[in-house]
């Protein structure tokens, strides 16, 4: 024996439940023959998408007037599920590219019984892509005696090349009364009876589906006699209203003490306490409704707003009830939506009692810039009276700027002096001073739009530092070549820097003696610079070489012709015998030492003039040659170098 909600399906139009916007565009195309190539019903469960879709194949099939009749051969085969014209294909278990190419097939098959063939795919959004693909072609020209029917409740899941093929009708839930009045006609066929409030109740729990509410019905018409609430209640596992309604009356009234107990009696009875939450939940409802004249409910004396934050109070605790649905998270329920409903009133405190600050006059005035008048500059020597923040004015004189002149500026450092803007670039940025420079006339136009100075001024900082300084410190600076780096004022590097350090790796050519002015001391430290000090115990003998003349230490600040007006003098040229043969290191200062044999006097050299030199002299002329150093003294020969 089949189901009730099978039974009760509808034979024609009239017979179907609600959807009235669905039911006049389809009789419509029926009576003047326009039939669309495909259709997609959508909706929620148990609203008549299928059945609608097996009306359609039974109009087409239906061989009286009007259609569909739902009594002549065609409209029985059809209901039946045997028609060869009616292909009824459930998508959730054949989605796959094959079963569609067997559809398709199949479809090319011109129709036994009738003019059309009719294809419903139910559950149609559980197709696979691959398989939709494959559909299209078919579902955009398909033969002319084929007509489509998707039903789905879910069309998101549906690609929009299918929805554009398609006629959509969306189907709605079902209100109560026409669930009530559609059970009230199947009661009345099969010859039984039912209280209107036990039907109400069938029908709040079928949540607008025709078919859960069949489906309610069917477990009850196994009881015996006229159905009762009672009867449903009890058959349903719900607890009863009467002690629902007691219960919300109770919290209402603020009788703590006979609500709990009620909520344990119904919790013993074998109620589920998510159940009970959700019937008192429910009770709170009706009384609220009641009271607007939408219905019957307990009766409530508490104000509408204490009895929506009762509602919400339980309606919070429907979550926690799925995981712990004991009694004490009953109790838990019902002590909440008791305190929403008797919350005691807040004394105002001292701080609500003051007046809250008057909204001030609106005044068009910018804010910052008011701001910037009234606060007291800072004792700063960098930034202006006009202006607060330097940092971020000066970001917003950059966004000001084109793309191509703010790479010019973003090297520079702003400063204020007085009125006016100065940009500082530093000595690596020439590039940038000169793109800058070119492109003034724009970088003072974005600093009077956004600073509103009117003078902006450009300094590369090697310049600028050079021209400002006095005629003494240049003279200091001059000095400095004999100084070491780290005791420099101004942290020029010394003219005996190592070839490594060079920049580029260049190498300075040594500057013959000749070369040199009358007077001037070599930086390379020559021999008769030094003191004479007695030689050695037993030095080797190198008769053919000419020590150097001595200059005088302070001979460089004499040289004839040095002016100071012209900037510093170029220091004296890197010669690697400063650099190599040096006993100090060139970070060291180069002072005068009393009792240091010269350079070509050092074994040290001497030794190195025998082993390379050849190479030695490309660097150093004044080498003396190989064979003049191959005979030491006799002395000296056991002696370690």
């Amino acid at each position: 024996m089949s189901a009730l909600y099978r039974q009760a399906r509808p034979t024609t139009f009239d017979e179907m439940v609600g959807q009235e916007h669905v039911k006049e565009v389809l009789l419509n195309a029926l009576r003047s023959g326009r039939l669309a190539q495909a259709y997609l019903f959508s909706g929620p469960r148990g609203v008549g998408k299928t059945s609608s879709a097996r009306l359609i194949a039974q109009a087409v099939n239906c061989s009286s007037d009007p259609r569909p009749c739902g009594t002549c051969e065609g409209c029985r085969l059809v209901r039946e599920g045997r028609h060869p014209d009616v292909l009824e294909i459930d998508a959730a278990s054949n989605n796959s590219v094959e079963d569609v190419r067997e559809l398709r097939e199949r479809i090319l098959l011109s129709p036994i019984l009738s003019q059309h063939k009719v294809v419903i795919l139910d559950e149609a959004h559980m197709m696979s892509k691959s398989a939709f693909n494959a559909l299209l072609k078919t579902l955009e020209e398909p033969p002319p005696h084929v007509i489509f029917i998707f039903a789905t409740t879910e069309p998101e899941r549906m690609p929009p090349t299918i929805l554009s093929r398609t006629q959509h009708f969306r189907f709605r839930r079902l209100s109560e009364a026409e669930i009530v009045e559609k059970l009230q006609r199947i009661l009345a066929g099969l010859g039984r009876e039912a209280e209107p409030p036990a039907l109400q109740l069938v029908a709040r729990l079928a949540d607008g589906a025709m078919r859960d509410a069949e489906s309610l019905l069917d477990r009850l018409l196994t009881l015996e006699g006229p159905l009762t609430l009672k009867q449903t209640e009890d058959a349903l596992g719900l607890p009863p209203q009467e002690a629902l309604f007691a219960l919300a009356e109770a919290l209402d009234k603020g009788q703590l003490r006979p609500a709990l107990e009620q909520a344990q009696q119904l919790y013993t009875q074998g109620f589920a306490a998510r159940t009970l939450a959700q019937g008192l939940l429910e009770a709170l409802r009706a009384g609220l409704y009641g009271r607007m004249g939408l219905g019957t409910g307990p009766h409530l004396n508490q104000p509408d707003e204490r009895l929506v934050a009762a509602m919400t109070a339980l309606d919070e605790a429907q979550e926690r009830l799925l995981k712990r649905s004991d009694a004490m998270s009953l109790e838990l329920a019902l002590l909440g939506a008791y305190q929403a409903l008797h919350q005691a009133p807040t004394a105002p405190s001292a701080a609500a009692t003051v007046a809250p600050p008057s909204i001030p006059d609106f005044d068009p005035r910018p804010r910052k810039l008011e701001a910037r008048k009234e606060a007291p500059a800072a004792p700063t020597s960098t930034p202006s009276p006009g202006v607060a923040d330097l940092a971020s004015e000066w970001r917003r004189v950059m966004g000001a700027l084109k793309m191509t002149i703010r790479g010019f500026v973003r090297e520079a450092e702003p400063r204020f002096e007085e009125d006016r803007l100065v940009l500082l670039f530093p000595e690596r940025a020439s590039f940038h001073f000169q793109g800058a420079q070119k492109n003034l006339e724009d970088i003072q136009k974005a600093v009077r739009e956004v600073l509103g100075l009117e003078q902006v001024e450009l300094r590369l900082g090697g310049k600028k530092k050079l021209a400002d300084e006095p005629a003494g410190n240049r003279a200091n600076n001059l000095r400095a070549v004999t100084r070491p780096e780290g005791d420099r004022p101004d942290g020029t590097r010394s003219a005996l820097r190592p070839e490594g350090d060079r920049p580029n790796g260049a190498r300075a050519p040594a500057r013959p003696e000749g070369d040199r002015p009358p007077g001037a001391r070599s930086a390379l430290r020559p021999e008769g610079d030094r003191p004479a000090t007695p030689p050695p115990t037993e030095p080797p003998s190198t008769p053919d070489i000419a020590a150097p003349a001595s200059a005088p230490i302070d001979a460089l600040w004499e040289e004839p012709g040095l002016s100071l007006e012209g900037g510093p003098p170029e220091p004296e040229p890197w010669h690697p015998e400063a650099a190599l043969f040096d006993p100090n290191p060139p970070d060291e200062a180069l002072e005068e030492t009393e009792g240091q044999p010269g350079l070509l006097e050092d074994p040290r050299f001497q030794k190195l003039i025998q082993l390379f030199g050849g190479r030695l002299r490309r660097f150093y002329p004044e080498a003396p040659r190989e064979g003049a150093l191959e005979a030491p003294a006799p002395e000296s020969e056991g002696e370690p170098d």
